[in-house]
């Protein structure tokens, strides 16, 4: 049995580590967004039509509009990560890549005169 594993080079995104990170970044921009949102919506919604002053239209905001806010701060994160991390290329590409640049070599060697 073994206790010790070697770890992979590429980044972990599982674990209690992470789930905490994930939890603790939750409640933060749900903190930040509620703030947002009861700060600016009030006086948006006085400015609209007479709906949008009713208590039931002006509650539903001030709890979804946080909520909303959230997927879209995480939507917003995960397209940072994937544009600032380099792509790995998959088996069956580093294999195409591979027998490319050996067709190469041999069309090289072939074109070289004595060979």
């Amino acid at each position: 049995m073994r206790f010790f594993r070697r770890r992979s080079s590429g980044p972990r995104r599982d674990g209690c580590g992470f789930v905490l990170l994930t939890f603790v970044f939750s409640c933060l921009f749900l903190v930040l967004n509620s703030a947002l949102i009861g700060k600016f919506v009030p006086p948006l919604l006085d400015a609209g039509p007479a709906f949008l002053r009713r208590l039931g239209v002006v509650q539903a905001v001030l709890f979804a509009g946080p909520v909303i806010l959230i997927f879209v701060e995480w939507w917003l994160v995960d397209l940072v990560v994937a544009l600032v991390t380099p792509q790995r290329d998959s088996p069956r590409e580093r294999t195409a890549r591979s027998a490319t640049a050996r067709e190469t070599q041999h069309e090289a060697s072939a074109r070289r005169p004595g060979s």
